[in-house]
């Protein structure tokens, strides 16, 4: 019998190693399918609109300044900059109509959203510009605001800007201008003189844009308010916003006067030195932006690669029970009938992956463990020789899958629910064998008054 036992521990090891040979081509299986999905949106996100990077606005003054050639010190050359102004304080209001039913390809599908963008804010003129120095001439008359948006496509309507009550479209800048930033922009003629103390603005428009959103601030001091109908917001970027999250929508507003003070020096290096760091920096979204992105509350893939990661405990569990049935009751069963029963345990990831694309993770996982337990059931039945043992491992099989589907909701909690679950398996098998003598080549329990098994 010692034999027996120990031969029947090399077979369970071997299969063992086969089925997480198997899981390892599920868990590349759920990659390649996470990747056609990447690919699909990139392409609807090539043909429609890409996700959306906007710029607080600023205005561009052109200056001319004569300094000595440095070629030919005997003569004064005209160096050309620009100065760049931003906002001393703007209010962002954001409506976004989210949907993920708009743009489909095949089985995949894309998030997208319709932003009413209202912007309120105040230009102050430095003093310093009012009395420019003798060799400096500020022209004030080609004085510009510029909005920059990373994918003017998701434009639906002409930005309207309101200065003064007066009206004004934004346009598309005309020639082939390079923009260090390499953020496409629109921009409007400003009517600002020496004289100008205040420039309070409304800038109105709608955008359209793919999977996320970010605003990058400028000027003194900005905030921003979102209201969205959409129950799974993922916020990110230089700072995390004040947010209310319901089932059906969400509201969230941000503030950082840091935040927008180094990126307009960022800005301003980098439009006017043309630095290429500082211009990396400015759009490097996690530390310079606020930003949102629309997922899908329950990420089929991620969900499906969590659930793999508990394959390996599911199968110890399954062989555990039947081990336990052998030694306590004295059951043979054969390493071929432990093999069908890991084959059906793997089916249920098959099924998981290729159902959960169609019909969602829930109903899959549902549909999934009912058909699997079901399975292994009946077949056990035969192998079991008894209803009582085939109810028992029906009743284990379906807690196990009960229970990592609590699992996998409590993100939070994944970790401590299951330990604590591994835990409660550990405690019942060291219960129910305690009894055993293991070294008894019979493998009978040791005499002590009490049942040995329970099972």
């Amino acid at each position: 019998m010692t034999r027996l036992i120990n031969a029947k521990f090399i077979a369970i090891g071997l299969l063992v190693f086969l089925f997480l040979s198997g899981l390892g081509m599920l868990s590349h299986l759920v990659s390649e399918r996470q990747q056609y999905n990447d690919q699909v949106q990139k392409s609807i996100g090539k043909d429609y609109v890409n996700p959306q990077v906007v710029l607080a606005p600023f205005i561009v003054i052109p200056q001319s300044t004569t300094i000595v050639c440095a070629m030919d010190a005997s003569k004064n050359c005209q160096h050309n900059e620009d100065i760049i102004l931003t906002p001393r304080q703007t209010h962002w209001q954001h409506q976004l109509k989210v949907s993920d039913q708009n743009y489909k390809r095949g089985i995949y599908k894309a998030t997208t959203y319709n932003d009413g963008i209202d912007i309120q804010g105040r230009f102050t003129l430095p003093e310093e510009l009012k009395t420019p120095a003798a060799n400096q001439v500020i022209h004030w008359e080609q004085a510009k605001l510029r909005m920059t948006v990373s994918d003017l496509r998701g434009l639906s309507n002409e930005p309207i800007l309101t200065i003064a009550g007066q009206k004004k479209s934004l346009n598309y800048p005309k020639g082939d201008k390079v923009n260090p930033l390499g953020l496409t922009y629109i921009e409007a003629p400003m009517n600002i003189t020496p004289q100008t103390l205040n420039i309070d603005f409304g800038l109105a428009f709608s955008l359209n844009g793919m999977s996320s959103l970010e605003t990058i601030p400028v000027g003194e001091d900005m905030t921003v308010a979102m209201n969205a109908n959409w129950p799974n917001p993922n916020f990110y970027g230089a700072a995390l916003p004040q947010k209310n999250i319901q089932p059906q929508n969400f509201s969230a507003a941000w503030q950082s006067t840091y935040i927008a003070n180094q990126n307009t020096n960022l800005l301003t290096s980098c439009l006017i030195t043309g630095s290429e760091q500082n211009c990396a920096a400015l759009k490097d979204t996690p530390n310079s932006a606020f930003a949102v992105k629309f997922i899908d509350g329950v990420d089929t893939y991620t969900m499906t690669d969590r659930t793999l990661k508990y394959a390996l405990l599911f199968l110890i569990i399954t062989f555990g029970t039947f081990f336990l049935f052998e030694v306590l009751k004295k059951l043979q069963i054969h390493p071929v009938q432990y093999t069908l029963v890991a084959a059906a345990l793997g089916v249920f990831y098959l099924l998981l992956i290729s159902f959960s694309e169609h019909v969602g993770f829930a109903l899959a996982y549902l549909g999934s463990s009912i058909a699997c337990v079901t399975l292994i059931s009946f077949y056990v039945y035969y192998v079991l020789k008894g209803l009582g043992r085939t109810l028992l491992l029906s009743v284990i099989l379906s807690a196990m899958y009960g229970a990592l589907y609590v699992i996998l909701q409590s993100e939070d909690l994944t970790l401590i629910l299951g330990s604590l679950l591994v835990f409660a398996l550990l405690a019942i098998t060291m219960f129910l064998t305690r009894n055993v003598n293991w070294y008894d080549s019979a493998a009978t329990p040791i005499a002590d008054g009490s049942d040995s098994s329970p099972v």
